[in-house]
């Protein structure tokens, strides 16, 4: 018979029907509402370069691990060009939001009790970062929903050769998903030592080495499939490049990292000697091990994460997530004296969650509109096969001039003249006319040469010049321009000769000297064509 502790009282599960309501229905909104992080449309554009027969990493720049992307790409190629499409992308985001909760839910039953199970499952779908996280496109929610897959294979029985061959399998499946799998992969071993050294237990070398044996056998199919399909593609350096070199540079524009990498072998002394610390007694029963060795899981995976990873955001904890909501779930329990405290606990810190994704989100108010705009534009004004110069991907469905994106690692690697900018010379040479509307990330050389050669139409940018005073103006990129005021095409003598229509400029200084005195610019033609104009900016297309 279980124990008052493992059993909710009817109060409880009213407030846990209340508050699944509660988060489904936050969920909903934010759905819809929610603002597009910019590393959404980042991967989606690598997503949409296999649909378009472009090669990741050989074709256009990307420097996480492919499978998302891949996985991705039949379902993008479904879909089509469409100003919404992040929206619709999300979709997946729920369904391994779904498994992560379930998973979740099978691991705290397992090892603590059904009470507990519930409460976790509802706090780690309000718990702030994961509720906001889980629901962009990126890859981390896969990465996370294979991690907690193989966690789960792991606690549910002993490590069998079997099993720590399928662990090793889903990991290196993982590690295809995401570089951070092999600081799990670590502090997956670095638990194992803990808890031997905290309980302290010897170790069987010898049956030790044959379980590695058989994970590591599991672990490179996976990574040795992508590296034998890249090299099919004639695009394994450039994987390599990207994935691996590329990725160096944060530790050359970071100096931290060296502090960290120091300080990292006395954090994890410190994880072991608390671990010893903190375990009294002769060693009990399965579960009572299992609930030790998650947390020291979750202190091993903290401290490589910090001694390891560099750009570290809420979304890089995110495997261990669902840990602390299991660890927070039973202290509240075991700790609370009556229902009543048990219940003002629960829904305290459930509100404290609601404000915090609140807050996060804005107050929930529209903020995925101006991206659909932004699309919206560059399905109007540009073509397929077109470039389009942007800052990380933003546009999708055009291929950039420029090969890096201008992300953190790149933004300082040129600061600090690791990489060249050269976006002037790739915007030239690609005959690109279309750009981003002006933003901060964009290197100071590059905005400088965009900010003169490009017109401002709404959330993009067209090829041209305001003509001077004195009638002068220059063309950086060769092609058909027209001259335009604010009705529409002007009159006027455009290099000596009368200007008629659209007419094809090189490279170069020109003179445009109007019929009526008024304020004109030069556009590339096909973008007024398309109905875009400098002097009526399209800032409200949905």
């Amino acid at each position: 018979m279980q124990s008052e502790r493992t059993q909710t009282t009817a109060g409880e599960r009213i407030t846990l029907v209340i508050l699944t309501a509660v988060s489904l229905a936050l969920r909903a909104v934010a759905y819809f509402r929610y603002r597009f992080d910019s590393d959404e449309p980042q991967h989606l554009h690598v997503a949409w370069g296999w649909t378009a027969g472009l090669v990741q990493y050989r074709d256009l720049f990307d420097n996480h691990a492919p499978l998302f992307h891949m996985l991705s790409a039949p379902l993008l190629a479904r879909l089509g060009e469409r100003p919404d499409i992040l929206l619709y992308m999300r979709a997946p985001m729920l369904v391994l939001f779904a498994i992560v909760l379930m998973t979740t839910y099978s691991i705290a039953r397992r090892f603590y009790s059904k009470r507990v199970a519930l409460w976790s499952v509802v706090l780690l779908s309000l718990y702030p970062s994961f509720f906001l996280k889980s629901l962009e496109y990126r890859t981390d929610n896969l990465w996370n929903t294979i991690w907690i897959l193989a966690l789960l294979v792991i606690m549910t029985g002993p490590a069998t050769l079997r099993r720590m061959f399928a662990v090793g399998l889903i990991l290196g499946i993982d590690t295809c998903v995401s570089l951070k799998t092999p600081l799990l992969v670590v502090a997956l071993g670095l638990a194992v030592l803990a808890m031997h050294f905290a309980l302290r237990e010897p170790i069987a070398w010898r049956a030790a080495a044959a379980r590695c044996a058989v994970f590591a056998a599991g672990f490179v199919i996976m990574p040795a499939a992508i590296a034998a399909y890249f090299a099919h593609l004639h695009a394994l350096p450039n994987l390599f490049y990207c994935v691996f070199e590329f990725n160096t540079l944060i530790a050359q524009t970071h100096r931290h990292v060296v502090l960290l990498r120091l300080l990292y072998p006395f954090m994890l002394a410190l994880v072991f000697w608390e671990a010893r610390r903190v375990w009294a007694g002769d060693p009990a029963d399965e579960k009572d091990r299992g609930r030790f060795f998650l947390g020291l899981l979750l202190a091993t995976f903290a401290v490589t994460l910090i001694g390891f990873w560099v750009l570290i955001g809420p979304r890089d904890y995110m495997p261990v997530m669902p840990l602390i909501t299991i660890f927070v779930s039973s202290f509240l329990i075991g700790h609370a004296r009556a229902s009543w405290q048990l219940l003002t606990s629960f829904v305290a810190l459930a509100v404290v969650f609601i404000l915090a994704v609140g807050y996060g989100a804005s107050w929930f108010l529209q903020s995925t509109a101006e991206d659909i705009t932004m699309m919206n534009q560059v399905l109007r004004l540009t073509r397929p096969g077109e470039t389009l110069m942007d800052l990380k991907g933003e546009t999708i469905y055009r291929r950039r001039p420029y090969y890096y994106i201008f992300e953190t690692i790149t933004r300082a690697a040129i600061r600090d003249g690791l990489l060249p900018d050269r976006v002037a010379e790739s915007v030239v040479a690609a005959r690109c006319h279309v750009a981003q509307a002006d933003g901060a990330s964009f290197p100071p050389r590059s905005r400088m040469f965009l900010n003169e050669n490009f017109l401002d139409l709404g959330r993009l940018r067209a090829s041209g010049q305001w003509i001077r005073r004195d009638g002068s103006f220059d063309i950086a990129i060769p092609g058909r321009y027209v001259m335009l005021d604010k009705d529409g095409e002007s009159r006027g003598m455009l290099d000596g000769t009368p200007y008629t229509g659209a007419r094809e400029l090189s490279a170069g200084s020109h003179r445009f000297e109007p019929a009526v005195p008024e304020r004109v610019a030069c556009l590339w033609a096909p973008a007024f064509e398309r109905g875009f104009s400098p002097f009526h900016l399209r800032d409200r297309d949905f």
